[in-house]
C-alpha cells in the first residue's frame, strides 16, 4: 500500500471518528457573525470519551482491520485509545446500598427530654405538657420513649395523639413497647395511629404488637395492622399474617393472603396448609388452597393432597416465579 493511499485511509478514518464519536461534529451550527480578526487563534479540542453508539459497526470493524501503524498513527490524532472506542455503552451504575445515618443526639435534645418529663413528673397543666412534647418532635431517638410512656397515661387524648406523633419517625424495635401500650388505649383512633409508628420497624418482635391489634374489636385498627405487614412484606412478620389469614373479616383475610403470597419463606406454605386448609370456615380454606396452588404452581384439592406433596417437595422446592 503507498503511503499516500495509507494517508488517505487515515483521513477518512479520522473525519468518521469525529463525526461519529465527537459532540456537536456533523450538526450544522446556525451561522453567526464573524468576530473582530485577532493576532492570535486558539483552538480548544476535546475529544471525546463516549463510546461509539449504535449504527456506527462500520467504524468499529475498520479500526479491528487496521495495520498496527495505522492504528498508533489513529490514536495519536484522536488523542484517544482505539480500544475504549470500540467498548460497548458500559450498563448502568449499581445502586450502593443505602446506609443509616446514625441520628446525633445533642445535649440541647437531652435537656428537652428532662424538661418535659419534669413537666408530666409535676402534672403541669396540659398546656404545658403539650408544648413540652411538641419541642420533642423531631428527636428521632428513643431517648424520648420514658416521656413518651409517661404521655401515653394522660387523660388527655390529645396529649395521648401528641406522644405518638414523637415517636412516628424513631425506626428502632424500641418503640415496640410504646405501640403496646397505646393499643390499650380507649381511643379507637388512638390505638389505630399507634400503628403508623411501626412501618419502619422490620424486625421479628413487632409481632407481638401486631398481632395484639389483631385481637382488636375495631376493624379499623385490624386493618391498619395489615398495613403495616404489607408495607414491611418480609419474613419478619409472618407469625402475625398466620393470624390474619383466619380473620373473620373477608376484605382482611384476602389482604392477608396476598400479603403473605409474596414472602418467600417455606414457613408460608406450612402457614397456609396448616391454618387455611384446616380451618372451619368454607371461604378460609378455599382462600388458603387458592394461595397454595399459586405459590406452588399445583392443582391441590384438598389438605391431603398439599401435604403430601408438600413433605416430599419442601427440600427442593424453589419460590422462583
Amino acid at each position: 500500500m503507498t503511503r499516500a493511499l495509507v494517508y488517505l485511509n487515515l483521513c477518512t478514518l479520522v473525519a468518521l471518528f469525529f463525526v461519529c464519536c465527537l459532540p456537536g461534529c456533523g450538526r450544522k451550527e446556525a451561522p453567526t457573525q464573524p468576530s473582530e480578526p485577532t493576532n492570535t487563534v486558539a483552538i480548544s479540542f476535546k475529544p471525546s470519551t463516549e463510546p461509539l453508539r449504535d449504527g456506527n459497526k462500520h467504524l468499529e470493524e475498520m479500526i479491528k482491520s487496521m495495520p498496527e501503524s495505522e492504528r498508533k498513527e489513529l490514536e495519536r490524532l484522536s488523542g484517544q485509545e482505539l480500544q475504549s472506542l470500540t467498548e460497548s455503552t458500559p450498563s448502568e451504575p449499581t445502586e450502593e446500598p443505602e446506609t443509616k445515618i446514625k441520628f446525633e443526639v445533642t445535649q440541647e435534645m437531652r435537656d428537652l427530654v428532662v424538661a418535659a418529663t419534669r413537666a408530666f413528673l409535676a402534672d403541669l397543666p396540659d398546656q404545658d405538657k403539650i408544648a413540652a412534647l411538641q419541642k420533642l418532635l423531631g428527636i428521632d431517638d428513643p431517648i424520648v420513649l420514658d416521656v413518651v410512656m409517661m404521655a401515653l397515661n394522660d387523660d388527655n387524648p390529645d396529649i395521648r395523639e401528641l406522644a405518638l406523633d414523637v415517636i412516628m419517625n424513631i425506626d428502632d424495635p424500641a418503640v415496640i413497647p410504646a405501640v403496646i401500650k397505646a393499643l390499650d388505649d380507649d381511643n379507637p383512633d388512638i390505638r389505630e395511629y399507634a400503628l403508623d409508628a411501626l412501618m419502619e420497624v422490620d424486625d421479628p418482635r413487632i409481632n407481638e404488637a401486631l398481632i395484639k391489634a389483631l385481637d382488636d374489636e375495631n376493624v379499623d385498627v385490624r386493618d391498619n395492622a395489615l398495613n403495616v405487614m404489607l408495607y414491611i412484606s418480609s419474613p419478619n412478620v409472618i407469625d402475625a399474617l398466620a393470624k390474619a389469614i383466619t380473620d373473620p373479616d373477608p376484605d382482611i383475610r384476602e389482604k392477608a393472603i396476598i400479603i403473605i403470597e409474596d414472602i418467600e419463606d417455606p414457613r408460608v406454605i406450612d402457614i397456609l396448609i396448616e391454618k387455611g386448609l384446616l380451618h372451619d370456615d368454607d371461604n378460609i380454606r378455599q382462600d388458603a388452597l387458592d394461595s397454595l396452588n399459586f405459590i406452588t404452581d399445583q392443582e391441590f384439592q384438598s389438605y391431603e393432597e398439599a401435604r403430601a406433596w408438600w413433605d416430599r417437595n419442601r427440600a427442593s422446592f424453589s419460590f422462583d416465579r
